[in-house]
């Protein structure tokens, strides 16, 4: 008997303490808004903490960034850009309001801002409450939702509203020149990375590259020891008097390689066009694990009309650029990229390149 009494008791203690816990969450127990808290109200606490970060403007513009146990991926699609998760991370904790907007301005900033804002929803996974240190009932919650609008007038702040509040502010970052609203960009494709190769020196298993146009000038190493390669011709024939440390600066670099630019509403019709009939260069790194990325390299054509000395000679003049090329990942022709010749110089060198003098 005095043990059911003692689990009333516990329990009761507890449905008590998640009441009170719940009361405290929905600011029953909060200062008002013109007290000194007032200035970090938009901020979060802990970037740690977020989970997920949805953003969407009034012309159907959205985007969906989470956090997984592989990094943080766009629309659960594409893998983010780090830096501008960091950037964006940076900017919540940092948040804060410079002040109220004047009661006489207040509503034409809220007309402003319900029909040209982004809105952002910041999710977080933390316990409801801790008690003695330990978290209770921890899962993802919906901790803010907060509207950005355009600049104020000398655009060192942005106009904002946050949910549970009637009045808008203007809010800016500490440190930083400008508005933050462009920080929060609802398209998809200012999130993408642009990362296409991310291999190690010491993890490459071994990588091929083709000259379509020229077979002679491909090559292919594989791997030897920790920080070794055997490199080999087109024919799989042993390249045995090469300059390693050429070869070896080439590779390091596949720790880094970027894409330039992404065309995710190209024509199919320019889409085939590129795809059919332009491939140059073939590069694929496969890495120890087993995972391989191939970048299928396309001559970028110009068109234009062609003068000498101030006279025109043909009006439809196609023309390769050599600076930049079309691309693909991993044979995927739905998704064209641009690369520039300046990101991937040594890896274009063909195999007389790495052969010693």
């Amino acid at each position: 008997m005095k043990r059911q009494n003692l689990y009333l008791v516990l329990a009761s203690l507890l449905a008590i303490l998640t009441i009170f816990a719940i009361v405290y969450k929905r600011g029953a127990f909060s200062k008002s808004t013109n007290s000194k808290n007032l200035s970090a109200v938009f901020a979060i606490k802990d970037t740690t903490a977020v989970s997920k970060i949805f953003m969407a403007n009034m012309f159907g513009d959205k985007v969906l960034l989470t956090k997984t146990s592989e990094g943080w991926m766009v629309d659960n699609q594409k893998p983010a850009a780090i830096h501008k998760i960091k950037d964006l991370l940076a900017t919540m904790v940092t948040i804060r309001v410079a002040q109220p907007i004047a009661k006489k301005a207040q509503n034409s900033i809220i007309q402003l801002l319900a029909v040209s804002s982004i809105k952002v929803e910041i999710y977080e996974t933390k316990p409801l409450f801790k008690l003695l240190g330990h978290p209770f009932f921890e899962k993802e919650r919906l901790s803010k939702t907060y509207f950005l609008g355009d600049a104020t007038q000398n655009s060192l702040g942005s106009y904002a509203s946050i949910e549970g509040m009637p009045e808008p502010y203007i809010v800016y970052k500490p440190g930083f020149r400008g508005y933050i609203t462009p920080q929060f960009s609802p398209k998809p494709i200012d999130w993408y990375s642009q990362l296409v190769f991310s291999t190690k020196l010491t993890q490459i298993q071994n990588a091929s590259f083709i000259d379509i146009a020229n077979p002679e000038n491909s090559f292919s190493v594989c791997k030897s020891g920790p920080r070794t390669f055997s490199l080999f011709d087109i024919h799989n024939n042993a390249i045995l008097d090469y300059d390693t440390t050429l070869l070896i600066n080439m590779l390091s670099e596949f720790r880094q390689r970027y894409y330039e630019r992404f065309f995710p509403k190209m024509e199919n019709s320019l889409k085939d066009s590129i795809t059919q009939f332009n491939l140059s260069k073939t590069i694929s790194v496969t890495d120890v694990d087993n995972k391989t990325t191939t970048l299928n390299i396309y001559h970028y054509i110009s068109q234009g009309e062609l003068y000498e000395d101030d006279q025109l000679i043909q009006e439809d003049y196609y023309e390769i650029v050599r600076d930049r090329f079309y691309a693909t990942i991993n044979d995927n022709k739905d998704e064209i990229y641009t690369v520039q010749y300046t990101q991937y110089v040594r890896q274009f060198q063909p195999l007389s390149y790495f052969l010693k003098k």
